[in-house]
């Protein structure tokens, strides 16, 4: 249980929760001022009406990926990355 709260509330997390709500509340202005010019009769912005969610969707998978995300994984990758030549780096993708 100790672990769950760590995950949930440490500052690393606050971080992520804070980040999370920003880019949603952001998303959400520009989906209403999207559908707002589409109501007005601009055709593109339709498209936009519907691609702000989806940027919404995308930032909640990633938050809620790296809250769940392993911290020992994570310091292991991390170790990993810092022992590695920068120049000789592949990418991290």
């Amino acid at each position: 249980m100790r672990g769950v709260i760590h995950r949930w509330l440490s500052p690393r997390a606050f971080l992520l929760h804070g980040e999370f709500l920003l880019v949603v509340a952001g998303c959400a202005v520009a989906t209403w001022w999207q559908a707002s010019r589409a109501l007005g009769g601009n055709g593109l912005s339709w498209f936009y009406t519907f691609e702000w969610p989806i940027f919404a969707g995308i930032a909640m998978a990633a938050w809620w990926h790296l809250i769940h995300e392993d911290p020992a994984a994570r310091a292991a990758r991390r170790r990993e990355r810092e022992s590695v030549d920068p120049a000789a780096r592949q990418a991290e993708w």
